[in-house]
């Protein structure tokens, strides 16, 4: 009975010292880097869903240059 007294004194002088109390609300309540995030994620997928729509529906003309070498220069032989 005693200890669970003494023992809750010092987690609740520990928890003040080092702010435990904002440290824990930061990480459990939503903040703005969470709405940030969230923000962030929808456009990625909705940016992903546009470029699949548009391959899907036109398949690339692109002329594609064929080179000797890695660096894209010409052999000289």
């Amino acid at each position: 009975m005693i200890k669970a007294i003494i023992l809750e004194k010092i987690v609740r002088a520990v928890s003040k010292k080092f702010k435990l109390d904002k440290v824990l609300k930061y990480v459990e309540d939503p903040n703005d880097a969470d709405d940030r995030i969230d923000k962030l994620e929808t456009t990625v997928f909705q940016q992903g869903r546009l470029i699949e729509f548009m391959l899907a529906e036109k398949p690339c003309k692109c002329k594609k240059k064929k080179f000797d070498n890695k660096q894209g220069e010409k052999d000289e032989s």
